[in-house]
């Protein structure tokens, strides 16, 4: 049976990208309602943007973008087809949800028949020098679940600072059927 790397990549990024922002969305909110008269302008979506689980890893603004570029840089990587570049330099909501949406607009560019059957491609990374992974390795073992490390850090770091977002949020957008 031949797996559908389309399906199995680029659909559920695409959801999880949308999903994410629309928890951007709650986050903004969250900071706008949080700010202080006293502090400049932004003080609280800044200290979101920032804030991390642990010291020692990265924090919101740096895991969305993570996430994006696990998204478009996976399948490029799979598909032959070179992905846009993003520069680091997004400061707010708005400029990360600039990012998503970029993101998932080249996504939705990426045609079926470019990922379809490319289980047996030798996928390189620059992290590991003179090793490779097949396509279907790469993407079931490495890229899907990097990029939903990345997308569930991010999420974790807004509960942590109390923006009331839930499981509904995380998965939100699936296509339920009625029996």
């Amino acid at each position: 049976m031949e797996t559908n790397l389309y399906t199995v990549t680029v659909t559920p990024m695409i959801n999880m990208l949308e999903n994410l922002s629309g928890i951007l969305e709650k986050a903004s909110s969250f900071a706008k309602s949080k700010q202080l008269e006293w502090h400049p302008e932004g003080m609280q979506e800044s200290s979101l943007l920032n804030s991390h689980i642990l010291f020692d890893q990265f924090p919101f603004i740096r895991q969305v973008q993570i996430a994006c570029d696990n998204a478009k840089n996976g399948v490029s990587r799979l598909s032959g087809i070179e992905a846009p570049k993003h520069e680091d330099t997004e400061k707010t909501f708005s400029e990360l949800k600039a990012r998503i949406e970029k993101t998932v607009d080249f996504l939705k560019t990426i045609k079926p028949e470019t990922v379809i059957g490319q289980e047996e491609r030798k996928i390189t990374l620059q992290f590991f020098p003179g090793k490779y992974l097949s396509g279907l390795d790469y993407a079931t073992l490495y890229l899907m679940p990097n990029f939903y490390f990345h997308v569930v850090t991010a999420y974790s770091i807004l509960r942590k600072n109390g923006v009331e977002v839930g499981k509904g949020d995380y998965l939100n957008n699936i296509p339920w059927h009625t029996q």
